[in-house]
């Protein structure tokens, strides 16, 4: 016999043996929708200036540790985004899964780079590629 076989009795006394599973056991509620929402990468800088791109536009990225400090460059289709930081392989893998939605560059002058945590950024440069 089929373990998946079942016995639609309470179907049946609800007077609707045609429903295929109740929303219950689906998971699903009736008035509920998962929207879409847009991945983007809000980048932040210290004197407040904000910049977002869409991830979607993200062509290539690449991760260089440069001795103490790291850097990521992030290629964007009319973008090219550079991260320089302490520890910044953690967030390089973190953007390769779209996960961070903002990143704040923290001033260099009040990060000692013995103590910095992983993934401080202390410089963000976005420039303008060819139209």
């Amino acid at each position: 016999m089929n373990p998946n076989f079942k016995l639609r009795f309470d179907q049946m006394k609800e007077s609707n043996p045609a429903d295929t599973a109740p929303e219950k056991e689906m998971g699903v509620a009736s008035n509920e929708y998962t929207l879409a929402r847009p991945l983007n990468l809000c980048l932040v800088w210290p004197d407040g200036k904000r910049f977002f791109l869409s991830y979607s536009y993200l062509i290539a990225g690449e991760f260089n540790p440069e001795g103490e400090t790291n850097r990521i460059q992030l290629y964007f289709t009319t973008y090219q985004v550079s991260l320089k930081g302490y520890g910044l392989e953690a967030l390089f893998m973190a953007l390769l899964e779209q996960l961070p939605h903002q990143l704040i560059a923290i001033e260099s002058r009040y990060v000692v780079s013995e103590e910095a945590p992983d993934g401080t950024v202390i410089e963000i440069t976005v420039e303008k590629t060819g139209e």
